[in-house]
């Protein structure tokens, strides 16, 4: 499935090499001329969502091509229909939901993961997943979905183990909803034309359902499961993995480096998303994965029949892609907040942590300082800002730049 290819070299305008050399020299490289380099095309299936754009930017920018690597897209419709396709060798790394890849690995593909991706976010108001009804419906609650047909995009899949977890967790029998598998993009004309009641479903349908159709989000599953709930990542064979190791080390880096720039750059990602859906709710982007959580997932995963056994996560989730936690940094004209799971930090282990700050305070930033560590966002204006830090052991301070001012403190050990 791999393939080489020489990237010709062609000359440009005395302008653009002169960009080149200041670019170059900024981001310490050299300008002197470099012979062709070849590029390892890696052929990749992804989802018709938002998550995967980060991929798009990695390309964009070149992030791939700096490890010598050329990206071969194909869209497929769900995380089980790519993991059929890696199976038969038709591509050789996938972005998948979590649940696909642990079906994968508890029914003899043996696969893993080569790097992390997304997670949820933290309530029905900032996530990007929810479940959806009509403006006028009679569901109201969590509670009103007893009975009801609810949409998702592959049965057996994310959707089915994360509504149903839910579902049970805020006290309503999961059984007693009906699944049924619609692709995304048909899920908002089948809750118009009564076909379900509901429709679970990511970015940009979200959107699309509030602003163009009137629609409701009755239920946010991954807030309800967990704060920065563990969605997606990209897996491949262990077969592949075996024998390109150096190129999927090489794919981790770029996509990582992807990760970073499209959560530091959300504007770029509004750029791809169709006219009128600029302004969806963006997923949270991270290099790290919360195993915690993520053994979590297989067990609800396994009471909810998808799997017959729990799958070996050491296995799936192998030592080189890094593990951590995502913190929660809030910061308002009345309070500032550093929380873990919806608790408040006041100490740590010492490792890789993912921060996402909501900055809702014109007038003040967010600054978080320790060993190795001096962040801040923008005293002016407001937004969402993550970071991905490794926390030595150490004090470490979280406060207010402007006014007003607060000051808070937590410990690394």
């Amino acid at each position: 499935m791999i393939r080489t290819r020489f990237r010709r070299r062609r000359r440009v305008p005395v302008g653009v090499v002169a960009i080149t050399v200041a670019a170059v020299t900024l981001f310490g490289g050299t300008a002197s001329s470099a012979p062709a380099r070849a590029l390892v095309t890696i052929n990749l299936n992804t989802l018709p969502i938002a998550n995967g754009f980060p991929l798009d930017l990695g390309i964009k920018h070149g992030f791939f091509q700096a490890q010598g690597i050329e990206i071969s897209k194909k869209t497929l419709q769900s995380g089980n229909d790519i993991v059929l396709a890696l199976a038969n060798h038709n591509g050789d790394i996938g972005y998948v939901g979590w649940v696909p890849a642990m079906i994968a690995s508890t029914s003899g593909i043996a696969m893993s993961a080569v790097a992390a991706s997304d997670v949820e976010g933290t309530s029905a108001a900032d996530n990007w997943q929810n479940i959806m009804v009509k403006g006028d419906s009679s569901i109201r609650t969590p509670r009103d979905l007893a009975g009801k047909t609810i949409a998702v995009n592959a049965l057996k899949g994310v959707g089915e183990v994360m509504i149903k977890a839910a579902l049970r967790k805020v006290g309503v029998n999961p059984e007693s909803v009906r699944l049924l598998a619609v692709p995304f993009p048909n899920m908002r004309s089948a809750l118009r034309n009564g076909q379900v009641d509901a429709f679970w479903a990511p970015e940009p349908f979200v959107s699309q359902a509030l602003n163009l159709d009137g629609a409701r989000i009755v239920m946010a599953p991954g807030p309800v499961l967990g704060k920065f709930w563990p969605i997606g990542a990209y897996v491949a064979l262990n077969s592949w993995t075996r024998s390109n190791p150096a190129l999927a080390r090489k794919f981790r880096v770029a996509i990582n480096r992807s990760l970073a720039y499209a959560q530091s750059h959300p504007n770029e990602i509004r750029e791809m998303l169709p006219a009128g859906t600029q302004n969806v709710r963006l997923p949270i982007w991270t290099p790290l994965i919360d195993r915690a959580k993520l053994r979590q997932l297989a067990r609800y995963t396994k009471d909810f029949g998808v799997i017959t056994k729990l799958p070996n996560l050491t296995q799936l989730v192998p030592r080189s892609v890094t593990g951590g936690k995502t913190l929660q940094g809030t910061i308002t004209t009345k309070a500032i907040k550093l929380l873990l799971d919806g608790k408040t930090v006041k100490a740590l282990p010492e490792g890789e942590y993912t921060f996402v700050v909501s900055d809702r305070s014109k007038t003040a930033s967010y600054r978080l300082r320790g060993p190795g560590v001096n962040k801040r966002t923008p005293l002016k204006g407001t937004g969402r800002f993550t970071w991905t830090l490794s926390l030595r052991p150490g004090k470490y301070t979280y406060s207010s730049g402007g006014n007003p001012a607060f000051e808070r403190t937590f410990r690394v050990v």
